[in-house]
């Protein structure tokens, strides 16, 4: 495959004739049968617009997105957007109190309603600034001037699409029918609920844009077999990737159960996710050895969470779908969403949430609770745009994961090339 490119600070910049072959279902199925197995994937899976095309269309759209928390829209009116490729959502809590999913496209000639990233809608109406067509905040098309007697306002309403809040985790699907969320439901009641995320408040948002393929992003995001080399301040307090892992974390599990805890551990992630569910997947693990929580110097950072009685020195991991990812420490918990904008950008939304009651300046600091996670999200950025430069040499060859620590990134691709095959 001939292609050209070049970088600049890091950056990709590309011709505009880069990686445009044409991948009809004949070229997809060559692809999948020349794919080796356990190997990352093969380069146009990376490069493609194409096969970006089919992903966003037959893999990505079908899941659920965990778009934010419902204390970000605590009152009538207010709101914030969800962008992933072309679509845009508002997510608005109406005049009645329920939060609705409304599609930012008007329903006259099809402008964009809202430029905002979030605020408050004030008056109550959603306003086109195009022809001021006006909407109210459960979508209903209000008033649009100067249309004839015999215009339907009733079926001009904003399109609504599929909106669930588990434990104040706010999820929104845009597909019709969506997949089920009963074993999402359970799990994040048994993880997200023993933590208080229902009742806890988000304190701090942040966006990275990675130049980068989705994919390239979340095998990223699922193994720690580059923890050690490139998150020197992640593995100060996480044992992660560490020997002693296995053992400390058996060792917390066994003294949790022995008090009478319940601690869950399953795993309904990507090909084990049961027919017509969401995948889900969650386990706990061990701090490293005086490690209260993942912060700068291990120390404590918040208030204890939800029914949490101790730092115990452990913390909890839990997906949902393939992009969202989520961690609870004793004292504050860290939403991640990844969202494909295009072929090679990728947005990585942060999140972090502390108890409803804690007050800023005296049970936390905003900076010392978001630190880690920070400089954490700040390297993967670099590390998965990195990775995408190389993805692109001419002399890219899929490797070998390294099992067991990259497991879950040989799976992550194992259910993409199944997802992207069913829709060959």
């Amino acid at each position: 495959m001939a292609s050209r490119s070049a970088t600049t600070n890091n950056r990709i910049v590309c011709d505009s004739n880069l990686f445009t072959s044409r991948i009809g279902d004949a070229e997809l199925r060559d692809l999948l049968e020349k794919q080796p197995r356990g190997h990352s994937l093969l380069q146009p899976f990376y490069v493609s617009e194409e096969i970006y095309r089919r992903d966003i269309d037959k893999v990505i759209l079908s899941h659920w997105h965990c778009v934010g928390h419902e204390s970000q829209i605590r009152s009538p009116g207010d709101f914030f957007l969800f962008e992933i490729d072309r679509e845009s959502v508002i997510v608005v809590r109406g005049q009645d109190n329920v939060v609705r999913a409304l599609i930012n496209v008007c329903r006259h000639r099809g402008s964009r309603i809202c430029d905002n990233p979030a605020g408050h809608i004030k008056g109550g109406y959603l306003v086109c600034p195009y022809h001021a067509w006006t909407y109210n905040l459960d979508g209903s098309l209000q008033n649009a001037r100067m249309m004839p007697e015999s215009f339907d306002s009733a079926s001009h309403g904003l399109k609504q699409i599929p909106l669930r809040i588990i434990e104040g985790l706010v999820f929104l699907s845009l597909v019709e029918q969506p997949l089920g969320l009963s074993q999402v439901e359970e799990m994040l009641h048994l993880t997200a609920g023993r933590f208080g995320w229902a009742q806890a408040k988000a304190i701090h948002h942040v966006s990275y844009l990675m130049k980068a393929n989705w994919k390239l992003a979340l095998e990223n995001q699922v193994e720690c077999y580059h923890c050690g080399p490139s998150h020197p301040e992640f593995s100060r307090v996480h044992s992660q990737g560490h020997r002693d892992e296995e053992k400390r974390t058996a060792d917390l599990l066994a003294h949790a159960i022995k008090q009478g805890e319940h601690v869950p551990i399953r795993d309904h992630w990507c090909l084990k996710a049961a027919p017509g569910e969401e995948a889900d997947y969650c386990t706990r693990l061990a701090m490293r050895k005086g490690a209260a929580t993942a912060s700068n110097d291990g120390n404590p950072v918040a208030p204890l969470m939800g029914d949490v009685t101790a730092y115990d020195g452990a913390f909890n991991i839990f997906y949902v779908g393939p992009l969202n990812h989520f961690l609870a420490y004793s004292d504050y918990g860290a939403i991640f969403r990844y969202t494909p904008r295009s072929v090679m950008e990728t947005e990585l939304n942060v999140t972090w949430l502390v108890r409803a009651d804690a007050r800023d300046g005296i049970d936390y600091n905003v900076d010392r609770v978001t630190w880690l996670w920070r400089v954490t999200a700040g390297a993967d950025k670099k590390i998965v745009e990195d990775n995408q430069i190389g993805v692109m040499s001419r002399f890219y060859r899929p490797g070998p994961y390294s099992e067991p620590i990259e497991t879950r990134s040989r799976q992550f691709t194992e259910w993409y090339l199944h997802e992207i095959a069913a829709a060959a």
